[in-house]
């Protein structure tokens, strides 16, 4: 059958298999600047009550578009809203403020400090979730955790809307969890202070993706970007734990030409780093890369020339920023860090990762979200992730801090299961997972082992034991794995 179109062309709509429409006409497209403020924004992507509002945290315990945007929703009376956000901190109080008048609900998202307290002790209608890194993007992909608009953070972003981290006054480093948001959510919300000339010449977040641009006075203070968790620490004891953790590396064989390793953001962690870097230079080792998060200690390694390939997926201080700003290297998002679902990550290969904890315990379980007395303070981050890639997953922890014990029968909150753990090292020394015998073969005339129940033993006779905790049958929070299974529900406070 023939038809003509909107050219005058008689078109055949039926050829083989295949039905064909005549073209129908058309007419030019122009285009707009997308630049307008928050509350606009908001209003165009149609926001109402029960919407899923996410966020990314790179800007750490500076960031400022996230309140922001509550006061926004706020303004335009809408309750009842879930966040979606990849962690929160203690800047964010004012969420506390938005839960009690019910414009905060639902929290699907990694916290620290002041929020995950006041959780712990007010359940929120449902239970918060907590993700890693891998798991939270996986979510978002699988269609588990589903963005109604994702509110993107960006140091700078042209009229379009493509947008980066790298540039601008308060640049954070490229913007590597929203990427996903972006994809996925049913409307995208880029937040600048910076706009920029087309094209932004960075571009993390393209113009594809995005709705609106909302301009506001300022995202952030990227020098709060670095927190105490991030500091390298000073305290002897953790350092001769991070001396443990090299000298442990060392004899399992690991600290070789083209070795891959991460550390966490932890201060034991960094400080381990610190002494890697130092063994590398006396075994005149050069690394393939270091992958994770960036710091100035991972950047001066590299200087020395250490370390080839810095891989990195976050930045955790303003030197670093500054750094990329001239040698941008390798970024990674995520999803290329950490997705579980895809078919390669950089966190595969790892040959170590050195990690911290609030506990651990004697099956080699480690909680790093609730404190000892069931408080929510922490996120999981990379924590379970790199754990599982690693093929020399390193914990560091005091025995005991204060009264309390750190290695103990059962951890309050299980964050990272223990059978991908290989060793616990401590101050008064280092156990190895007993399934790990080919790690236990390799050191065992090199390094001085304990059986984690002697660490155990030790907590317990220098505190008298884990205290008892008051907590509620009510379920505030539950941890999962990053394949969408659930680890470990987190109960109410009681106060």
């Amino acid at each position: 059958m023939k038809i003509e179109n909107a050219c005058g062309r008689l078109i055949e709509t039926n050829i083989g298999n295949y039905v064909f429409r005549p073209f129908n006409g058309t007419k030019k497209y122009t285009y707009t600047s997308k630049v307008t403020t928050l509350v606009d924004a908001l209003k165009k992507c149609g926001l109402k009550d029960g919407y899923t509002l996410s966020f990314h945290h790179q800007l750490r315990n500076g960031d400022y578009v996230v309140n922001a945007t509550l006061e926004a929703v706020r303004e335009l009376g809408v309750k009842d809203i879930r966040l979606a956000q990849t962690a929160l901190f203690d800047v964010h109080k004012p969420i506390v403020e938005y839960i009690k008048e019910g414009i905060v609900t639902r929290i699907e998202g990694s916290l620290n400090g002041v929020v995950g307290d006041y959780v712990s002790r007010h359940p929120l209608k449902a239970p918060v979730i907590l993700r890693s890194h891998g798991g939270r993007w996986a979510a978002v992909k699988s269609g588990e955790l589903h963005p109604d608009i994702a509110i993107i953070a960006a140091s700078a972003a042209d009229e379009r809307g493509n947008a980066t981290g790298v540039i601008g006054e308060n640049a954070f480093g490229p913007i590597s969890y929203s990427q996903v948001d972006a994809q996925y959510a049913d409307h995208v919300i880029v937040v600048t202070d910076n706009i920029v000339e087309y094209p932004c010449i960075y571009q993390e977040i393209q113009e594809r993706y995005v709705d609106y641009v909302a301009e506001i006075d300022r995202i952030g203070d990227p020098k709060k970007i670095m927190s105490g968790t991030t500091k390298i620490t000073e305290d002897p004891m953790k350092l001769d734990i991070a001396r443990k953790c090299v000298d442990l590396m060392d004899a399992v064989g690991i600290i070789r030409d083209g070795m891959v390793f991460q550390s966490g953001a932890g201060g034991i962690s960094l400080a381990a780093m610190k002494f890697l870097g130092e063994r590398l230079e006396e075994k005149d080792v050069v690394a393939r890369c270091a992958t994770g998060g960036l710091t100035k200690l991972i950047i001066e390694i590299y200087k020395a020339g250490r370390v080839e390939h810095l891989y990195y997926s976050q930045v955790f201080d303003d030197y670093s920023v500054k750094f990329i700003q001239e040698n941008l290297g390798l970024p990674a998002d995520i999803g290329h860090y950490a997705d579980p679902t895809t078919k390669g990550r950089t966190i595969d290969g790892l040959d170590t990762v050195v990690l911290g904890a609030t506990e651990v315990d004697t099956s080699f379980n480690v909680n790093v979200n609730t404190h000892s007395d069931g408080r929510l303070l922490h996120g999981i981050g990379g924590h379970q992730d790199t754990a599982s890639a690693a093929s020399l997953t390193i914990i560091t922890v005091p025995v005991f801090r204060k009264t309390n014990p750190i290695v103990r029968e059962k951890v309050t909150t299980i964050s990272t299961p223990g059978m991908i753990v290989d060793a616990i090292v401590t101050n008064e020394g280092i156990a190895i997972n007993p399934k790990r015998e080919d790690l236990i073969k390799k050191v065992k005339d090199k390094i001085d082992l304990i059986p984690i129940e002697e660490l155990k033993d030790i907590a317990y006779e220098a505190t008298g034991g884990p205290k008892e905790i008051k907590l509620g049958d009510e379920i505030i929070g539950v941890t999962k794995y990053f394949d969408g299974t659930v680890l470990d529900n987190i109960y109410r406070v009681v106060e």
